[in-house]
């Protein structure tokens, strides 16, 4: 189905977004008919219409007002329009990269930061293609196309309108708001895919609509004195490492003090996908726009190289490290060179993985022990998918800082979000010793 024109993205606008979904494009390459353009995919993304809509009592809790900034980034990442129907509530707390008193006035002055052409806004003549409805907010539409959102404090849940129970949000911890935040972008991704033509026919199943969906990350004791997290470096300011910084900021009552490596600079290419980036940092250095954007609570330190065991000049890495790479080899040299703890999260196309490992257990060697051969430069993202495995990394640092870890039968969580509702998208699993480790660690040695 031909997407339908929208007032809004001008031809040069529509360039620019051409250059920062490019990443999106490749991705939904995997599956559209060869004879469509670049353009006429971009254009389907940007052509869609998505309203969210909450009241006053959802919108009067920390785990409200996260799902709701979180959609509208996740949603604006893909080249989307949003509509915001929200009461002017103050904001509780800080929501990097938003800044102001007001939640909705926050939002609306995002419009155009992220994807060029890219608008949020707030009016009564919307016609919108879906409706996300945020908590138990009662509203009399009949659109077809209409999910809510739900949850608790580790717990999101999305369904069509009259499947399950409706509760508001009232959570302290916004992890399931999260959760449920990207479970609906996940949806509006599938809606825009149906409205393209596939090169196979059979794979339309993969973008059919979740009726209902959820994800539990399993509760945790929660400590009102708050947690600190200590020294963690983080290897890596792109899209994972956002993500899981994003999460974490979000945590109430945390504090964390380490350094963030990477060498490269932000490009347009980055803004599918980076939660702490706009537009204006294109050029900056990715390290620097992340330690910007993150404090008070995670106080880092950005360090602009690419992290190596051989050549950096440092002192040895702190306590506890998150790794945000995609390339394999890379986290190797990591783990060969981590004292303690690392928590590692990765993407393939619509595929996630998030492990952690411990001194003395299973390595990321042992996880991974071949280098996967050479694949697609750029490689192909979108937002849900990356945003997936940083907020899995951020919920095992927490675990891990509580001594409250996950079994050594949840050390791997392998993720395919496109369908949630089916009950193997997601598998948690062990890692077991790997006699080839390329690591050499401890536990493969003692085979």
């Amino acid at each position: 189905m031909a997407a339908r024109s929208i007032r809004g993205p001008s031809p040069r606008s529509r360039m620019s977004a051409l250059q920062q979904l490019n990443r999106t494009i490749l991705l939904c390459r995997d599956y559209v008919a060869e004879t469509l353009s670049d353009e006429e995919i971009c254009r389907c993304f940007q052509s869609l219409q998505v309203l969210c809509v909450s009241d006053v009592s959802n919108m009067s809790s920390h785990s409200g007002q996260t799902a709701l900034v979180t959609l509208v980034s996740l949603l604006s990442r893909m080249g989307m329009q949003v509509g915001i129907r929200v009461p002017d509530v103050p904001m509780l707390s800080p929501q990097p990269p938003l800044s102001g008193p007001s939640l909705s006035k926050a939002l609306l002055a995002s419009s155009e930061t992220t994807v060029a052409g890219t608008t949020v806004c707030c009016d009564p003549d919307f016609k919108p293609d879906l409706i996300f409805v945020l908590g138990n907010m009662k509203i009399d539409s009949v659109h077809p196309a209409s999910w809510r959102l739900t949850g608790s404090d580790w717990y999101g849940a999305l369904a069509m309108k009259g499947i399950g129970h409706s509760q508001p949000w009232t959570a302290q911890w916004p992890v399931g708001s999260m959760v449920s935040a990207v479970l609906a972008a996940n949806e509006a991704f599938k809606f825009v895919m149906r409205r393209l033509p596939l090169r196979n026919p059979g794979d339309q199943v993969f973008f059919e609509p979740s009726r209902s969906c959820n994800w539990n990350f399993d509760p945790v004791h929660l400590f009102e004195q708050g947690v600190d997290f200590g020294q963690v470096d983080v290897i890596s300011g792109g899209a994972i490492s956002q993500a899981c910084l994003y999460a974490l900021m979000r945590f109430p009552n945390i504090q964390m003090r380490g350094r963030v490596f990477d060498d490269d600079l932000t490009s347009a290419s980055n803004l599918n996908r980076n939660m702490l980036t706009l537009a204006t940092d294109v050029g900056s250095s990715k390290v620097q726009v992340i330690a910007q954007r993150s404090g008070p609570k995670l106080q880092l330190v950005p360090i602009g190289n690419r992290f190596s065991g051989q050549n950096l000049k440092l002192d040895r890495l702190a306590p506890r490290v998150l790794v945000g790479v995609d390339d394999i080899p890379s986290r190797w040299d990591v783990q060969r060179r981590a004292p303690g703890w690392i928590a590692v999260s990765g993407t393939s196309h619509f595929s996630v993985s998030s492990s952690a490992h411990s001194p003395g257990g299973p390595c990321c060697g042992c996880l991974h022990p071949v280098d996967d051969p050479a694949g697609a430069n750029p490689i192909p993202t979108v937002s849900f998918v990356s945003f997936w495995a940083g907020l899995a990394m951020a919920v095992r640092l927490f675990r891990e800082a509580v001594a409250s870890p996950y079994s050594s039968g949840r050390q791997h969580l392998w993720l395919t979000p496109l369908r949630m509702d089916q009950p193997h998208a997601a598998m948690w699993l062990p890692v077991p010793r790997h006699r080839n480790c390329p690591v050499q660690c401890f536990a493969s040695r003692e085979l």
